[in-house]
Formats: C-alpha cells, sequence, structure tokens
C-alpha cells in the first residue's frame, strides 16, 4: 500500500458509498451518451473497489495488453488524476456503437475513431467525477483529456509524470468496472482514480465517514 494510503482503513461502509457514487455516474454516463448518439447504450451495475495500480494491471489484462487511456488532472479540493480504460478491441467496437456501425466494422484506430473514444471517455469520467463531487459538495474540476494507446503498464506508469514522488504502480486508486452494452455487444470499461497525497482523507471527510 502506498504510504499516503496507510492512514486509510478502507471498510465495507466506504466501498457501499463508493458503490451509490459510481451508479450516480453511470446514470449520469447513459443519459449523456443516449443524447450524443442518439441511441440507448446500456451500462451494468459498477463493481468497485481500492487496488493498487500494480493489480489493476493484471485486471486489464496484463502488462503487454494494448489498453486506450483517456486520461485527466483533477484540480480543487481533492487533487489527482482521473482514467477511463477500456482494451484495444473494446476501444474498437466502442467506435462501432458511436459511429453507427456494424459490431466489428471498425477494424482499425485512426483519427476519426480516436476522437469518438476520447469522447466517450471524456463523458464517462465526467460523470463518475460529477457524481464524486456532487455526494461529497467538493469542488472537482477536471482538465481536458488526453489520448494514449500503448501497453498497460506503460500507459498508468505514465501518471507518475503527474503524482509527484509518488511509485505510480504502487499507487492505490479507487477503480470503477462496468460492462458497456449487453450480451455478445458488450464492452469492458475501467474508471480509476488516483488521489493525490491526502485527497482520500478529504473525500471521506467530506462523506463524514472518516470516524466509521
Amino acid at each position: 500500500m502506498s504510504t499516503y494510503m496507510k492512514e486509510i482503513e478502507v471498510k465495507p461502509s466506504h466501498l457501499e458509498i463508493m458503490r451509490e457514487i459510481a451508479n450516480i455516474g453511470a446514470g449520469n454516463s447513459v443519459t449523456s451518451l443516449a443524447t450524443l448518439t442518439d441511441q440507448r447504450i446500456d451500462m451494468s451495475v459498477p463493481e468497485v473497489g481500492i487496488v493498487s495500480l500494480a493489480d489493476f494491471v493484471a485486471t486489464m489484462g496484463g502488462a503487454e495488453e494494448i489498453s486506450v487511456c483517456i486520461y485527466m488532472f483533477v484540480e480543487g479540493d481533492a487533487p489527482g488524476h482521473i482514467a477511463f480504460l477500456t482494451s484495444q478491441s473494446g476501444a474498437m467496437r466502442m467506435a462501432d456503437r458511436m459511429l453507427c456501425r456494424e459490431w466489428g466494422e471498425t477494424e482499425q484506430l485512426d483519427e476519426l475513431e480516436c476522437s469518438c473514444i476520447m469522447e466517450l471517455g471524456n463523458i464517462l469520467s465526467c460523470s463518475y467525477l460529477t457524481a464524486i463531487s456532487d455526494m461529497t459538495h467538493l469542488t472537482l474540476t477536471a482538465t481536458p483529456p488526453a489520448f494514449a494507446l500503448d501497453y498497460a503498464a506503460a500507459v498508468l506508469s505514465s501518471l507518475q509524470i503527474y503524482l509527484e514522488s509518488v511509485d505510480a504502480l504502487n499507487a492505490e486508486a479507487l477503480t470503477i468496472q462496468t460492462e458497456l452494452g449487453g450480451g455478445k455487444e458488450s464492452i469492458t470499461g475501467f474508471f480509476i482514480y488516483v488521489p493525490a497525497p491526502g485527497s482520500m482523507e478529504i473525500i471521506l471527510k467530506a462523506l463524514n465517514m472518516e470516524g466509521d
């Protein structure tokens, strides 16, 4: 566990409120995506956890898995970093949905496809961030998104640049896993929030849970 997380004992009550936040964020995302694409895109009930980024790499399919990442700084009362990640194949299937193509039609991620995925990741990440902000009454603002396509370990290690003196792969993150779509056309996506030192304590205090 990273140094700045050692003082926090994550309890079931913490995860329960995080699940509520995740459900609100998912609901906001569905509404925004329906407006953007003029079609309904279902999302599963999110799975929530707090894990190290090293463990998260394994969840993504391993260090050598090619992943797409849309990531942003979080400024305000509880600064940190947020990102939406999916596999390269998942991103291509998302492009199919966003561009109203046949399932499996997109075979590579060119400028148009990357632009669509960036907008999707921006919507999802900001929906979850807004849910956290609304529940905590904290001011949290995301900077414009950046796009990365690389090995999962390389994508996550790049966060180290933005987390001063923190070993990125040993840092702990709030993770939310959800399925977009349904059946054979489901796509697994991950939202992560990596708090700067002290930010998780601020969030739990804002939720009146620091003494739970």
